[in-house]
């Protein structure tokens, strides 16, 4: 065998070497961000999910991940026997952890709540920050917190207390990136006109927080707040 084709033949071996060497430290990426982090198994979608697909169909959309826990939200279906004989209730995109609450017996609607007569439906995007960690659901009751910068420069910022025991009809949430993190939530509130129209202002030019309410909420105490109001 003459130098050149020993050449060739080793110059192939470090290429496969290298390429070997490239997969094992692509494999451990997410392993080293989030080393530290207390890791738990969770079913995450790859491919969007149809409405009413069957337990059994999201075996061929779904994988298994090792996410942060901090960043799991609760209900999360860790395997797919946990939700045999259910079908979804709504549509899921790529990348959602599966949730137990977007599961149903076939032909049930839990996933989404009727609008109650004389209200209309409004949609707003949250970060998880911002809707209670993504943790709302369809069937809650909801509080709406803006926060506004005036244009004019001399005017305090405020922040107040728009809206209480809103109810939610639908929630899309735990939208999960490769490093566990939950992009954001699409929250549907059922509202009457003037408040949609607060909804849709508050959204467009303030901060918009909603806090989870129940039957026991206290909505009382509210009041516009400044700095001043809070270091008082």
């Amino acid at each position: 065998m003459n130098k050149r084709v020993i050449a060739a033949v080793a110059a192939g071996v470090l290429a496969l070497l290298g390429v070997l060497v490239l997969v094992v430290w692509a494999q451990g990426a997410n392993d080293r961000a989030f080393e530290g982090a207390k890791l738990v198994s969770v079913v995450r979608t790859t491919d969007d999910v149809s409405q009413g697909a069957s337990a059994s169909d999201l075996a061929e959309s779904t994988e298994i991940v090792k996410l942060p826990a901090e960043s799991v939200p609760d209900g999360a279906v860790t395997d797919l026997d946990q939700i045999a004989g259910l079908a979804t209730n709504a549509s899921l995109q790529a990348g959602e952890v599966l949730l137990k609450s977007r599961m149903v017996a076939p032909g049930d609607r839990k996933g989404s709540t009727d609008v109650p007569k004389g209200f209309q439906e409004i949609s707003i995007a949250l970060d998880p920050e911002h809707s209670v960690a993504g943790s709302i659901k369809a069937g809650d009751r909801v509080g709406m917190v803006v926060s506004f910068e005036p244009k004019d420069s001399s005017a305090p910022q405020f922040t107040d207390f728009v809206l209480n025991q809103v109810l939610v009809t639908k929630a899309k949430t735990a939208i999960v990136g490769d490093k566990g993190e939950i992009s954001g939530s699409m929250i549907t509130l059922a509202v009457k006109t003037l408040d949609a129209e607060r909804v849709a202002h508050s959204q467009k030019w303030g901060t918009v927080w909603l806090t989870l309410q129940n039957s026991d909420t206290d909505t009382s105490g509210a009041k516009l707040i400044t700095a001043k109001e809070v270091v008082e």
